[in-house]
């Protein structure tokens, strides 16, 4: 079970409008085109929402060529039910990969355990409207503590009984290189969490120039976070660290450079 949730969205909503009618028409082709042409400030609520929901649409609609899962998605969260471990690395992986290109900080959990879809129902009147998703399990529990166990940044954190996975090979396959699972380990003091985590995906996988885009975002989120913010940005830089090392690159000694060495270039 996968559960994912969009970081500072209470402060975003506390602090900027709702464009309702901006939000409800950006699955129109052109809508982002149109908004650049017009010149009009992008309001980071409705820039850091829709990002959300099409980063998620997009995650979900690649998974499922591949395999089943069930997707229940709230504003600013959603859980995703897999089969196996492999299929929610996958997708969180995507999803996280695509949203801190566009500057938009999320962290994820994922558990083992059971997950049971009672009833979903959706009743709108002219009056209003009554809304019902019933659903239950330990992987859904599990899934939501391991996010918010503590550990900070962006990340996404293998519960346990996740943990336990790794070395099953129908859910982290080693030969695949497709579907196998990277993974490192938190930092000593994040692995004294309450919850037990201890391990995260290693998500920092991707081409020289999706990388760099990927790093100078993730520093342009970090050089116009609040103060209470900042917790997070340097989090997500030592994780990332952590990763291109087990990846095989030397040690960063400065997190706030722009550019990333490559061993051997």
């Amino acid at each position: 079970m996968l559960f994912v949730d969009l970081l500072g969205f209470a402060s975003l909503t506390e602090g900027h409008p709702i464009e309702l009618n901006l939000i409800k028409g950006s699955d129109r082709p052109f809508e982002s085109i149109a908004m650049i042409l017009s010149g009009k400030k992008e309001n980071p609520l409705t820039q850091a929402f829709t990002n959300f929901h099409r980063a998620l649409k997009a995650a979900i609609d690649l998974a499922q060529i591949h395999h089943p899962l069930t997707a229940i998605t709230f504003s600013d969260s959603a859980y995703v039910a897999t089969s196996h471990l492999f299929q929610a690395v996958n997708i969180a992986s995507y999803f996280v990969q695509t949203l801190i290109t566009q500057r938009t900080p999320v962290r994820a959990g994922i558990a083992h355990g059971s997950f049971a879809a009672i009833r979903f129902r959706s009743d709108v009147t002219l009056e209003g409207g009554d809304h019902s998703a019933h659903f239950l399990g330990t992987g859904v529990v599990r899934s939501h503590a391991a996010e918010t166990c503590g550990i900070k940044g962006v990340r996404i954190l293998l519960h346990p009984s996740a943990a336990t996975l790794l070395e099953d090979p129908k859910h982290n396959p080693p030969s695949s290189q497709e579907n196998r699972i990277h993974y490192v380990e938190c930092t000593p003091d994040e692995c004294k969490n309450a919850l037990g985590v201890r391990y995260e995906a290693d998500y920092w996988r991707f081409k020289a120039i999706a990388e760099a885009k990927a790093w100078h975002s993730l520093q342009d989120m970090w050089s116009v976070a609040p103060q209470g913010a900042i917790i997070h940005y340097e989090a997500t830089a030592q994780a990332i660290n952590r990763m291109r090392v087990a990846q095989g690159e030397s040690p960063l000694n400065n997190l706030r450079r722009r550019t990333l060495p490559h061993v051997g270039k």
